[in-house]
């Protein structure tokens, strides 16, 4: 059994809609039905609204209320507060066609000659019936959201609505958190989960959005609503777990931040020592972590060719080079600095990368050198977590 009561299933053969035609916003027909309302004729029009709602709307009661109301104006009251629909009875003109296309809401022509009060108490038993069956059953709180990083949501009504009915308020924005460590199983995981729940909990203003953590993939995943980037309570887990942030999304483009986090994940693991990573801050990083995830057989031929003969000749040699020229690339070629670092005089600084670049076969006072050196010497993490 579907988990949620939407428009489409409204529609069907012997269901309250039927017969209806559907007038414009095909595509929002999945949009979950949490409820019913009717226009009145006096106002307010509507009842509040809590998003998920069904409307019916009698067209001559438009004009009966003061000021008059055009369908037009009622179907982006609707659509900008998270209605699912609105049924109509009486004529639909084409500039309410277009602003229904416009939000992709969906609006459907009345063709049933039953009256409009039973037609809105069929939809609430059907309403009150479809929730009560869905008790019945074990239930994932968190299944919206796997859906939503998923990408399987169609609307942000949807989104609303199956929120809403797990007690959750959706934020118009995410930016999305990822945690995963190998050495965690699913028991550590959970627990991490419930930590960080707990300090949602604790940190959270009255009024607004709470994060919301699950266990995603092999790891843990974070819905942080806006403003919540920066009190991340992220001190449960630093210098613990591996943890990337996205970029702040539209709440419809979440995958695309949990994308982003996952890469910012990898570069923590591998490059940042366990330190929360965000995906704006990687930096050339990002092109190194694209190739280690997508071609890593070409990131390790980079690494071959560019350094391969300095790491053999240290993996043999009581005096290993490769920390003189990470020292010397890390001060940009600036050899007093270098020296000062490694305790060594400048004479021997100098005979160390003289030695060093003869084995590689490059002339490290060239910039182009140093910075292929330089990357080379940053993708070697990566290539070693490929390798083990």
């Amino acid at each position: 059994m579907q988990s949620a009561l939407t428009v489409r299933d409204l529609l069907l053969p012997g269901e309250p809609l039927d017969p209806s035609e559907v007038v414009a916003g095909e595509g929002g027909l999945v949009n979950v039905v949490s409820w019913v309302v009717s226009l009145r004729p006096y106002p307010p029009a509507f009842p509040q609204l809590r998003g998920g709602e069904l409307a019916i709307v009698a067209t001559e009661y438009l004009t009966r209320l003061d000021p008059p109301v055009t369908l037009v104006g009622a179907i982006r009251y609707l659509a900008e507060r998270g209605a699912s629909g609105v049924a109509v009875r009486g004529e639909i003109g084409g500039d309410a066609v277009a602003v229904a296309k416009e939000y992709g809401f969906p609006l459907l022509r009345l063709l049933t000659e039953m009256p409009l009060q039973d037609i809105e108490q069929a939809v609430m038993r059907e309403c009150a019936l479809h929730e009560a069956r869905r008790e019945m059953l074990p239930q994932d709180r968190h299944a919206w959201v796997e859906s939503l990083l998923g990408g399987r949501l169609s609307s942000l009504y949807e989104a609303q609505s199956l929120a809403r009915k797990h007690g959750y308020t959706l934020a118009s924005h995410y930016a999305v958190a990822y945690l995963a460590h190998p050495m965690l199983d699913a028991g550590g995981l959970d627990e991490m989960v419930q930590g960080l729940e707990e300090a949602f909990r604790r940190d959270r203003k009255a009024g607004t959005p709470m994060p919301i953590a699950i266990l995603y993939e092999q790891g843990v995943a974070v819905l942080l609503p806006q403003g919540w980037e920066a009190v991340l309570p992220l001190k449960l887990i630093e210098g613990k777990v591996p943890c990337g942030v996205g970029s702040e999304k539209p709440a419809l483009d979440a995958p695309d931040s949990l994308a982003e986090a996952q890469l910012a994940a990898l570069a923590s693991a591998l490059l940042r020592g366990g330190a929360s990573t965000r995906y704006a801050d990687l930096g050339a990083d990002r092109l190194l972590l694209l190739l280690h995830r997508d071609h890593p057989e070409e990131l390790h031929a980079f690494v071959e060719e560019t350094i391969g003969p300095l790491l053999r000749h240290d993996a043999r040699s009581a005096s290993p080079l490769l920390p003189t020229v990470e020292a010397f690339i890390r001060h940009g070629g600036r050899l007093r600095e270098t020296a000062a670092e490694i305790y060594v005089h400048r004479n021997t600084l100098a005979y160390r990368l003289d030695r060093a670049a003869e084995i590689l076969g490059v002339d490290l006072k060239d910039v182009g050198a140093r910075l292929a050196v330089e990357l080379a010497l940053r993708a070697l993490p990566l290539c070693k977590s490929h390798d083990n």
